[in-house]
């Protein structure tokens, strides 16, 4: 007997997709050449078969947390959804927040992280009505609710003071580490008093090194990024008028436990 042809094929049902109890199946033909094992083949076949499925059912379950948290942010690879950094450390704090309100507090955070990257580009502190790109974020700040302003924010004064110790190289970086499964989008990265150093703006209340923990080692496993800093440049109530910078030397730890709290994500939403 003489088998010219090969099939496989796989189906599954989903039943945490966006669809109700969805379904998936792939099938795939293939003509054996003279002198193919056949089992390698049908091994070969079975893995591609169940490689799309794996992407199907991360897709489905994607859409489907999207659709339950409009927060939740996700970065692709090769086809794969990984979810955000702050989505796996925020997903259970942001509901406490109206969703109309985290637009505002979003888009000033926005509005400041773009001034900041022109002004290390240019050197200048530029009007953001001038910025076309934040045209829709300025709407939104100065129309809403919060009355929140960025002139209220502390990231001229900040730079004013700190700017000597800091090297900014390359800014708003995305970066995607598929072996712990997770992406993200990096304000800056450098060097702090000499330093190599990763570097996040932030124009609220909340600060977590894990999110700079989980940045460092998904910029590149092999350069050895030594210390975290979170840069304060919302409003402060500061006698100066601006905060200090908080630093941690500990990105080993701090990468540690995010990976705790990405497991904790997984057991949650299964991705």
């Amino acid at each position: 007997m003489i088998i010219k042809e090969i099939k496989h094929s796989v189906q599954a049902v989903i039943s945490t997709g966006p669809y109700e109890n969805q379904r998936e199946m792939f099938e795939i033909l293939a003509t054996l050449k003279e002198g193919e094992d056949v089992n390698i083949s049908m091994q070969e076949l079975e893995k591609f078969n169940h490689q799309r499925l794996d992407l199907a059912v991360n897709t489905a379950k994607t859409n489907l947390i999207e659709k339950q948290y409009s927060s939740m942010r996700f970065y692709e690879k090769d086809g794969k959804r990984y979810p955000s950094v702050t989505s796996i450390l925020g997903w259970d704090v942001d509901w406490r927040i109206s969703e109309d309100e985290l637009n505002q507090y979003g888009s000033r955070g926005t509005i400041v992280h773009k001034l900041i990257e022109i002004y290390l580009t240019t050197g200048k502190w530029v009007d953001p009505q001038e910025v076309k790109e934040l045209k829709e974020d300025i709407v939104i700040v100065l129309g809403g609710s919060l009355g929140l302003n960025w002139n209220d924010c502390s990231h001229k004064k900040f730079f004013e003071a700190n700017e000597k110790d800091i090297k900014v190289d390359k800014m708003e970086i995305e970066v995607i580490n598929t072996e712990v499964g997770y992406g993200g989008r990096v304000d800056a990265i450098g060097t702090y008093k000499g330093e190599p150093a990763v570097f996040d703006w932030k124009t609220g209340n909340t600060s977590d090194f894990r999110q700079l923990g989980a940045y460092a080692v998904a910029i590149n496993p092999e350069v050895a990024i030594k210390t975290l800093i979170i840069a304060p440049v919302g409003p402060s109530d500061t006698k100066q008028g601006y905060s200090r910078p908080k630093i941690n030397d500990a990105p080993a730890g701090e990468f540690k436990a995010f990976v705790k709290a990405r497991s904790k994500f997984k057991l949650r939403f299964g991705i």
